[in-house]
C-alpha cells in the first residue's frame, strides 16, 4: 500500500500531471468508442455499399450530374446458417402390426458459442428513391430508371427519379 502512495506522490510530482491524465483517458474512450461504432457500421456498410456502388456508376450517365441513391428493403438481411439433420427411426411391433415412427431434427452447427454462418441473403427490394442534378431532362430520368431497374432486376415502378432542388 505505501509503494502505490509513494507511486502516486511521484506521479503528482509530474509536471502537467493532470493534463497528461486527462489526454489518456480521452484516448481510452476514443479507442472504445471507435471499436465501438466499427461493429456498427459493418452493418451498415453491408446495406449502404450497394447505394453508393450505385450512386457512382449513375453519376457517370451523360446528363446525370451529381445523384444519390437510397434502397428499401422489405426486411432485414437474413443470415443463412449452417445446419445438420439427425434423422431416428424406431420400429415398434405390437401384436403383429409394424409401426414405424421417423423423427428428424435440425440444428445449427455450433463453432463455439456462435451458428456457423455461411452466407446472407439480401431482402426483396421495395423501393429506389434517386435524386439527381440531372433528372429534370426526361430523357436522363428514362435512363436513370432503366440502370437501376437492370442493375437491381426490379420492376421500373418501384423507382422513383426526382431532380436535385437548386441552391
Amino acid at each position: 500500500m505505501n509503494k502505490l502512495k509513494e507511486l502516486w506522490v511521484k506521479l503528482k510530482g509530474i509536471k502537467n500531471f493532470e493534463i497528461i491524465l486527462a489526454l489518456v483517458i480521452i484516448a481510452i474512450v476514443v479507442i472504445i468508442y471507435s471499436i465501438v461504432s466499427s461493429v456498427g457500421a459493418k452493418e451498415v456498410t453491408e446495406e449502404t455499399g450497394l447505394e453508393e456502388r450505385l450512386e457512382e456508376i449513375l453519376s457517370e450517365i451523360d446528363g446525370a450530374g451529381e445523384v444519390n441513391v437510397m434502397i428499401t428493403y422489405a426486411t432485414t438481411p437474413n443470415k443463412i446458417t449452417a445446419t445438420e439433420t439427425d434423422t431416428h427411426s424406431t420400429t415398434t411391433n405390437a401384436s403383429g402390426t409394424e409401426t414405424t415412427t421417423v423423427t428428424t431434427t435440425t440444428e445449427p452447427v455450433m463453432q463455439g458459442s456462435e451458428a456457423v454462418i455461411l452466407g446472407e441473403k439480401m431482402p426483396e427490394i421495395v423501393g429506389v428513391l434517386v435524386v439527381a442534378d440531372g433528372a429534370k431532362d426526361v430523357k436522363v430520368q428514362l435512363r436513370l430508371r432503366e440502370a437501376v431497374a437492370t442493375v437491381l432486376g426490379i420492376k421500373s415502378n418501384s423507382i422513383q427519379i426526382l431532380s436535385r432542388r437548386a441552391v
